[in-house]
């Protein structure tokens, strides 16, 4: 038997057009869409794929190829807030997804080698690997302050020989001594569709699980906006909220924070922006996005959409909805009492 040894077929957005016009007899044999229909369709393509994101369309596999890993870097005060904010274009939060000097990491973590005063804009870590060696410009920095809280900004120069980076002014709010912890991060994370699972994870990298609230189990805790209520989340609630999630704790504030909070959570699929766009969805479901068009745009061809073409869809969404379904684990506790 030969076969080919080639594992990667793809289409492109395009490709989907046309199979869908296709299918619907919007295109006969050697024909092309027109620059107009391929734009009508191509809105339509993006719209079917944003419904099909995320766990909105109940598919077993829970979209794990676009299950990210992101940490959230806590505040002593962020109570005064009220939530963390969880997006690419959130300006108060620090939600890393990547750094680009530590590939395939989170984020970067070094000490400072020397003590920053208040409204410092030099700040000293050292030189070499794992210290001035983890920072690009533009950073997004999270520097720990002797006060107990934290400090958010960007890396604007560094001096390598140095050992140095610079920050914008005004500078630190408040001191910070050397030994005190500095994490970096190049790009920020996706909004969360869904919070998969949440840890509060120390500076030793050990784990403590976070239960999820309801809104009425976050609305209804006595003290979490008093500001003496400051300790370890427990509990999360998240609301996806536009443009960015918003993210509730059960604690007005971090009492320690050098732990941070680790998230699996799945983030949106990427756009169909240009002819060639491949999908991001696995190759199962190049077949399904393709009749879920072919749906959707019957009616602007004035096509017939028969029992066939419904066939079609349903049973190639329902095989790839099985592609990647989940293994979970169930626990059973004897003389357990359900929430009323």
């Amino acid at each position: 038997m030969t076969t080919s040894g080639v594992y990667s077929f793809s289409v492109s957005r395009d490709d989907v057009i046309v199979e869908a016009m296709h299918n619907v007899g919007a295109l006969g044999e050697s024909e092309t869409p027109t620059a107009q229909e391929v734009t009508d369709c191509a809105r339509k393509l993006n719209m079917l794929t944003k419904q099909w994101m995320g766990t909105q369309d109940f598919a077993p596999g829970l979209k794990m190829w676009t299950r990210q890993r992101a940490a959230l870097f806590q505040s002593s005060t962020q109570g005064s807030i009220g939530y963390y904010l969880l997006g690419p274009a959130s300006t108060d939060d620090d939600w890393a997804a990547t750094v680009t000097a530590l590939p395939g990491q989170l984020y970067g973590q070094t000490q400072l080698s020397a003590n920053a005063a208040a409204a410092a804009t030099t700040i000293t870590v050292g030189t070499g690997a794992g210290k001035i060696g983890n920072f690009t410009a533009a950073d997004y920095v999270v520097i720990q302050l002797n006060s107990g809280d934290t400090y958010s900004t960007t890396v604007s120069t560094i001096n390598s020989g140095a050992g140095t980076f610079t920050i914008p002014g005004p500078g630190l709010p408040s001191a910070a001594n050397a030994n005190n912890y500095v994490w970096n991060y190049t790009t920020k994370g996706q909004r969360p569709l869904d919070i998969v699972t949440a840890n509060l994870r120390d500076i030793n990298n050990n784990d403590t699980p976070l239960t999820r609230m309801t809104v009425q189990d976050y609305e209804a805790l006595p003290t979490k906006a008093m500001p003496t209520y400051i300790s370890d989340p427990a509990a999360f609630y998240y609301e996806t909220q536009l443009p960015n999630g918003r993210l509730f704790l059960d604690v007005y504030g971090e009492q320690d924070v050098t732990k941070h909070l680790h998230f699996v959570y799945l983030r949106p699929v990427q756009d169909f922006s240009a002819p060639g766009d491949n999908p991001e969805f696995p190759q199962a479901w190049y077949l399904p996005l393709c009749w879920g068009l072919s749906k959707q745009i019957a009616p602007m061809f004035d096509a017939e959409w028969t029992h066939d073409m419904e066939d079609n869809l349903t049973t190639s969404l329902a095989i790839a909805r099985e592609a990647d379904s989940e293994v979970s684990s169930f626990y059973f506790q004897p003389n357990a009492v359900p929430y009323p």
